[in-house]
């Protein structure tokens, strides 16, 4: 993605979203650096308003570069060239929901997508999904045609978009471009025509549309025909680990796979994030979203999240199931504070609860009690390449 040296920074990426936090910086040579400790360091970043600003500039500098590095159109193109057109790019937020290209209008631009998730559709058809490094919009440009489908956001999406004029000078240009651009062109339209004749395929994407499943990065699944008949010994599995099953089978079929209904780990603009007024979300480095102990159990989280994957569970004490005595104790302690004005404000007795592909354990539950090798989890490209 680029190369640093003395005097640059590297590692500010998690202070600002989780785009970065899988990428690795290899030493070429032997080096000394100084290293701050990401936690105490995004605490007082507060207090360090100029530094703050300096630090996400790099991060959106940073962003554009990949963005434009991994897009394979743009692959070829050498780091000068990258860094003179990335001069000609227009940011642009998209909240969730928002239609960014219409079906029949006029093109203008052609457009990359620098974070978030994007559903095209033709009507109300989904015929696709792109994500981050992906791109939309050269159709109509090069065939001087309108838009063939509409573009919209499933999550906050950054994208950057390129002018049709700045377009057509880099196609101009860089002919080999242009040829790349038209094989994706054939590629789409063979792609669209699969769904508009292909009625289960069809139904397929509209399913992985509104069940979450294309912004997924990881799925787990089973293949019904290697479950024994009446089989839920995944489900018990779950339900042994951790007091209730965080899974249901009979999802969502595409082709030989049932994708479970569970959490989909959303990468990208998770709304049971957005909505929790704790803070109490974490990510993993496996980008696994974890509900940690500063949840509260309010709830936003269970009402916000559109898979229905979150629910309210009682909260557990720390060692376990209560004893007799213990219950009969807090019963006659919640008695005598019906009484009395409490010192302390009352505990939490509810927590949020989703599945976090077992997060902290050393297998996951469901998988490794499977008898017959049936549940996996998986990549999302294996089964539905988006």
């Amino acid at each position: 993605m680029g190369v640093l040296g003395t005097g640059d920074c590297f590692g500010e990426g998690p202070l600002f979203g989780d785009y970065f936090r899988r990428m690795s910086a290899l030493a070429q040579n032997d080096c000394q650096l100084l290293q701050v400790p990401l936690a105490p360091f995004r605490e007082s970043l507060s207090s360090m308003p100029l530094l703050a600003t300096g630090l996400r500039q790099i991060y959106k500098r940073r962003l554009v570069d990949c963005t434009l590095a991994r897009v394979p159109l743009l692959g070829r193109l050498s780091p000068l060239e990258r860094a003179t057109l990335a001069g000609q790019l227009q940011p642009l937020h998209i909240d969730r929901g928002h239609v960014i290209m219409r079906q029949g209008e006029p093109a203008d631009a052609l457009y990359l997508i620098e974070s978030g998730q994007v559903v095209v559709e033709q009507g109300s058809q989904p015929i696709a999904g792109l994500s981050e490094g992906d791109f939309f919009g050269e159709m109509a440009l090069l065939t001087s045609q309108p838009h063939r489908a509409n573009v919209r956001a499933l999550t906050p999406t950054d994208i950057l978009a390129l002018p049709g004029a700045a377009f057509q000078r880099l196609i101009e240009e860089r002919p080999d471009l242009e040829a790349q651009l038209r094989m994706v062109v054939e590629q789409r339209i063979r792609n669209t025509a699969a769904v508009n004749d292909d009625a289960v395929l069809a139904r397929q994407l509209e399913l992985a549309v509104s069940r979450g499943v294309l912004r997924a990065p990881h799925l787990l699944v089973r293949q019904p025909a290697l479950c024994p008949p009446g089989c839920r010994i995944c489900e018990e599995a779950c339900t042994q680990r951790h007091g209730r099953s965080r899974i249901s089978l009979n999802g969502t079929l595409i082709e030989q796979f049932d994708v479970v209904d569970g959490c989909r780990q959303c990468s990208v603009g998770a709304e049971c994030v957005e909505a929790c007024p704790e803070d109490a979300f974490e990510r993993t480095d496996d980008g696994v979203l974890l509900i940690t102990d500063r949840c509260t159990g309010c709830g936003d989280c269970v009402a916000a999240c559109p898979y229905d994957a979150v629910a309210t569970v009682p909260r557990q004490p720390a060692n376990g199931t209560m004893d007799p005595l213990r219950n009969l104790l807090r019963r006659a302690g919640a008695r005598l504070r019906r009484e009395v004005i409490p010192l302390q404000p009352a505990q939490p007795t509810h927590r949020a609860d989703k599945c976090d592909h077992c997060a902290g354990f050393a297998d996951k539950a469901c998988v490794a009690r499977c008898p017959t090798g049936s549940m996996r989890l998986i990549p999302i490209e294996e089964i539905f390449p988006v």
